[in-house]
């Protein structure tokens, strides 16, 4: 990580966090990744007053104890009852340039449509709204009375059902969190499945599927009539997360076609998919077609953020917990290396518990975001076959229900009422908020107040995050890349394409949190025996190697930033990037016009990569 000239800013909000501590910066990212869900009400209350409707904690420890949700087997249907009146919104910002795209119908015309743009004012034009995934950041502005205040605008039958209209485009788990957390009616939505090629539009005068556009608000096509067609593709991202594949063809037979990336982690399903391979330069063939725009999720487009695939941190943290959970314990054991020997926790345990069962070795607590993250915890589970229990504290209460949303067989099957988990199992994993997992205070505020230490010897907290996290190796690197020499930096460009990072529990997770030499504990102060919290480079955002290898294998005439786009600074420093990404795939093209700038063994180099290296 880069501290010299440039400092380290967030890679989200670009503030400049070179003087905070570790622990500070890291809390400061997760809070611009992770905004609170905005609150159904918006009454002002004086200073100290009580929330109304809110449950007092009688007393600090309450806001950590579980309650018991049980699962349900048979889904409730959800009644939405319309509003009693639209009122009158507050004024908001009109729809910014980089959320509306525009498609080409006949010389001189267009057609508009927004993407991730709910909390600006109506548009007079924009009928369909795209939603590439259920994060605050993504969703914000959308209400109960959003999609009212746009189809019916003055009108209050909302009793007639031939008026309402889809406005709201999303993938099919999106939209029942829609419906779940906002109360959206289904009728405003469209919900499309993934991989799946739709007609939302069409130019010409086709009075049969204009109808049933109006009606359905899509319908499945594999023509190229004039229109405007999507497809939906899974991002990687979060579950029910999409990246929209648009093309337009348009009445004088102009073809457009844009790729809107939303937030999205690229691996090489996405590198290959079948919807996206005629925009690939990976053969080197010119034939490759060209995706016009491609609007890219840019959080993290740094060398500084080179962290390893997500499968292999997944397969990694499965690795550890499963060797410290089957070998022997010994006094050269792994367990016994890196989380010492308890002979007796507490006083209390030898008054109260003589003949004590045997403990359960683990409380596994993975961070989570209200939506996503899960799939860490996943693999965890699925390499142990230990039970996963879901946290209801705080603003929680609906995440079992959420994740019933999506329809995820394996995971419904293993999820459990009971916190403490099956007799049989070592390991035990709760899905906690991501505050839970920042602070040793608070992780052991979780298990003492849940009285865990009766049943688990050991506490481990999981943070998920993956801008944190300094390979090794990087540390030359990172620091070329502030020098001002285009060879060094298509050097670096190339080394970084070239080597996938490395991730090993033994050198990258253990470490984090050594054993230390028993000390007296003061009173207050948390037995650092027994709890440990490991940061894990684990980011449902795409790596800048991932970004680097998505924007040169694949045809692209302009890409568009779509994070960090707040000053010229970084929206210059992206600009150069992005030109030294698409000379690296002229050289794959042997457009000539610009290697003159490139090395000659550079060029060579580049020439030998191919996707087998990703």
């Amino acid at each position: 990580m880069v501290e010299s000239v440039l400092g380290i800013d967030c890679p989200v909000c670009g503030r400049d966090l070179t003087v905070w501590s570790i622990e500070i910066r890291t809390q400061h990212v997760e809070a611009c990744l992770t905004r609170p869900q905005p609150e159904t009400k918006k009454r002002k209350v004086a200073a100290g007053a009580p929330k109304l409707g809110a449950k007092p904690f009688s007393n600090e420890k309450d806001k950590y104890i579980n309650s018991t949700v049980m699962k349900s087997e048979t889904k409730s249907v959800k009644v939405i009852k319309p509003p009693t009146n639209l009122g009158v919104s507050r004024a908001k910002k009109p729809i910014p340039t980089v959320k509306i795209l525009s498609f080409p119908t006949q010389s001189l015309s267009m057609y508009d449509i927004a993407v991730d743009a709910f909390c600006y004012s109506p548009h007079d034009t924009i009928s369909q709204y795209f939603l590439t995934h259920f994060h605050s950041d993504h969703y914000g502005g959308i209400t109960k009375k959003w999609s009212y205040e746009r189809v019916f605008k003055q009108d209050t039958d909302f009793e007639n059902d031939a008026k309402y209209k889809k406005i709201i485009y999303c993938t099919v788990i999106t939209a029942r969190l829609l419906t779940l957390r906002f109360s959206v009616d289904p009728r405003f939505i469209k919900a499309l499945e993934l991989n799946q090629r739709y007609c939302i539009k069409r130019f010409d005068t086709c009075p049969e599927q204009a109808t049933i556009i109006d009606k359905e608000g899509a319908y499945e096509s594999v023509d190229n009539h004039p229109g405007l067609y999507v497809t939906p593709i899974t991002a990687n991202h979060c579950p029910g997360s999409a990246i929209f594949l648009f093309e337009s063809f348009g009445i004088d037979g102009t073809i457009r076609r844009t790729l809107h990336c939303g937030d999205f982690r690229v691996n090489k399903d996405i590198l290959c998919h079948p919807s996206l391979l005629p925009f690939s330069v990976n053969s080197k063939s010119e034939d490759a077609l060209l995706l016009d725009k491609v609007y890219l999720d840019t959080t993290y487009m740094s060398p500084s953020y080179n962290f390893p695939k997500q499968e292999l941190v997944c397969h990694t943290i499965a690795d550890l917990f499963e060797a410290l959970t089957t070998e022997e314990q010994s006094e050269d054991s792994l367990f016994s290396k890196w989380f010492g020997i308890l002979k007796q926790s507490r006083i209390t345990d030898f008054f109260s518990n003589r003949i004590a069962r045997k403990k359960k070795k683990f409380l596994i607590l993975v961070g989570t975001y209200l939506i996503g993250k899960e799939r860490l915890a996943i693999s965890i589970l699925k390499r142990l076959g230990c039970p996963i229990y879901i946290l209801n504290i705080n603003s929680r209460s609906d995440k079992l229900e959420i994740l019933q949303t999506y329809d995820d067989e394996y995971l419904n099957k293993t999820i459990v009422d009971n916190d403490l988990g099956s007799e049989d199992s070592e390991c035990v994993i709760h899905l906690v908020p991501m505050n839970i997992v920042n602070a040793v205070g608070e992780l052991s505020n979780y298990f003492n107040h849940n009285r865990y230490f009766e049943v688990f010897e050991r506490c481990v907290g999981l943070r998920p995050t993956g801008w944190t996290f300094l390979g090794r190796g990087n540390e030359q690197e990172t620091e070329q890349s502030t020098i001002d020499d285009s060879t060094i930096q298509f050097s670096q460009l190339h080394n970084i394409l070239k080597h996938c990072p490395k991730y090993d529990y033994m050198e990258d997770i253990l470490p984090q949190s050594p054993v230390l030499k028993k000390v007296p504990n003061k009173k207050g102060r948390p037995d650092e025996c027994l709890y440990r919290i490991y940061s894990v480079p684990y980011s449902e955002h795409s790596s800048y190697r991932e970004l680097a290898y998505f924007t040169i294998f694949f045809n692209i005439g302009k890409v568009i930033p779509t994070v960090n786009i707040g000053n010229e600074w970084s929206i210059k420093k992206m600009d150069d990037i992005i030109r030294r990404w698409e000379i690296a795939r002229d050289i794959r093209l042997k457009r000539m016009s610009k290697l003159e700038e490139v090395d000659f063994q550079l060029v060579e180099a580049f020439d030998k990569l191919s996707l087998d290296n990703f």
